[in-house]
């Protein structure tokens, strides 16, 4: 019998439990602008995620909470934590606002101290209006460093605050933290930017979500033009629909080997010290 196709899993209702699927990009909470299910009962919404995540086979999602981004609550972070114990398959990013730096940090050391489900830090130059190398982001950028830690950087071209270019003095700088460059810059000419980042530094990864809608720019062309182990699978649920960034991977014309990288196993390579099958 031939093996099927990732696609045909897709196609004939069945979650892809042959291939490693991890989502690197995914929030829970709310938004003051865009509708999100459930967005304030954040324990529900974990269960509908998670249902989710079940049915389309996904066997992680690394998170943030939207009030750790959006707010100054940043003990959205220990709720992640007791969220994450309950749902093994959510991996965690403690959330960092730059104008609350002591705090941001203290709440992230409690969260890398007590659990292991953290992978990283997660920042939103645009929704904090601060840009990503401007001084009050380098203590989280030192931080990180220090332990190693990944960093899911928010970039967006039409964006003073997120512009990818930004990232060239991180890149620089700060060689140990893996840097996840948000939406892979959103539309040109921050697009070419972060392919070039990507290219030029061994730690700068393309996180995909919306950049395939918003650029016009397909996997494949992501696939010419970077490294396909530098290509990770992203979802940024639940502003998204998981099922529809996934599908652009499914349907991508490129090989199944590929296919198979960006959906699991090179988000794996870097989450080697976590709990990944």
């Amino acid at each position: 019998m031939t093996e099927m196709l990732i696609k045909e899993y897709a196609e004939q209702g069945k979650p892809l439990d042959h291939v490693l699927v991890i989502d690197v990009h995914s929030h829970l909470g709310s938004s003051p602008s865009i509708y999100m299910p459930s967005a304030s009962k954040e324990k529900e919404q974990a269960i509908l995620f998670t249902t989710m995540l079940d049915q389309v086979g996904v066997d992680y999602a690394i998170v943030s909470m939207m009030r750790g981004l959006f707010t100054n609550q940043l003990e959205a972070n220990l709720d992640l934590a007791r969220l994450m114990e309950v749902h093994r398959k959510l991996l965690g990013y403690v959330t960092y606002i730059p104008s609350w730096q002591q705090k941001s940090l203290e709440i992230a050391e409690q969260c890398f101290s007590s659990s292991d489900r953290f992978v990283g830090i997660k920042i939103h130059p645009d929704v904090n209006k601060y840009p990503i190398n401007g001084p009050d982001y380098a203590p989280m950028w030192e931080y990180a460093d220090s332990k190693g830690l990944l960093v899911l950087v928010h970039t967006w071209s039409q964006c003073p605050y997120s512009d990818p270019v930004r990232l060239l003095d991180i890149a620089e700088k700060y060689k140990n933290v893996t840097v996840l460059i948000g939406h892979s810059g959103g539309v040109e000419p921050g697009v070419t930017t972060a392919i070039e980042l990507s290219n030029k530094y061994e730690n700068m990864y393309l996180d995909l979500t919306g950049v395939f809608l918003c650029s016009g720019r397909p996997l494949d062309y992501f696939v010419s033009q970077a490294n396909p182990d530098k290509l990770l699978f992203s979802s940024d649920a639940a502003f998204n629909s998981l099922t529809w960034d996934i599908g652009n991977v499914l349907y991508a014309r490129v090989s199944e080997e590929i296919k198979e990288k960006v959906l699991g196993l090179n988000a794996q390579r870097l989450l080697k010290s976590f709990l990944i099958r």
